[in-house]
């Protein structure tokens, strides 16, 4: 038995949006693992005995500064996508418009892969900045998810 999409769309409007956001930052945190693994290849640097065998080299004491940023940007994701992705399914759940999905979750993604970015390149006050925005942007959706609710108003 297959579900016809136009079933979701006319139950659930905010879909789309939510899985187009959810298949850009899977793809945002792949392109982030694929550069540090990239990048660790390029440096030669290999603190994990068993990644330095493989390679014939020495184990390292640490990782290579870049290596390290590309780990603290992964770490950061780790942190803040999941809640991000909670709030918009709840708010996808509640019956969000299609149009405001699609304006609070593509805020979401631009300014994540802006501040991907911006960290990679060591860029402040523009990383605060672009955090602090996607931030506000996920309390905009719980705040509108609590009026979806009747939690609030």
């Amino acid at each position: 038995m297959s579900l016809d999409p136009s079933q979701f769309h006319a139950t659930l409007p905010a879909l789309p949006a939510f899985v187009a956001a959810l298949v850009a930052l899977f793809a945002k945190t792949t392109l982030t693992s694929a550069l540090q693994v990239i990048s660790r290849l390029r440096a030669g640097v290999f603190p994990i005995p068993e990644d330095a065998r493989l390679l014939r080299k020495k184990p390292a004491e640490a990782e290579a500064p870049f290596v390290r940023r590309c780990t603290n940007v992964w770490r950061n994701d780790t942190e803040n996508l999941p809640l991000f992705f909670a709030l918009a399914l709840v708010y996808v759940l509640l019956g969000a418009s299609a149009e405001s999905a699609r304006l609070l979750f593509g805020s979401y993604v631009l300014l994540r892969y802006a501040h991907t970015l911006v960290f990679l390149l060591g860029l402040q006050p523009w990383r605060a900045l672009l955090f602090l925005s996607g931030m506000a942007v996920c309390w905009v959706i719980a705040w509108r998810s609590l009026l979806l609710a009747g939690l609030a108003g």
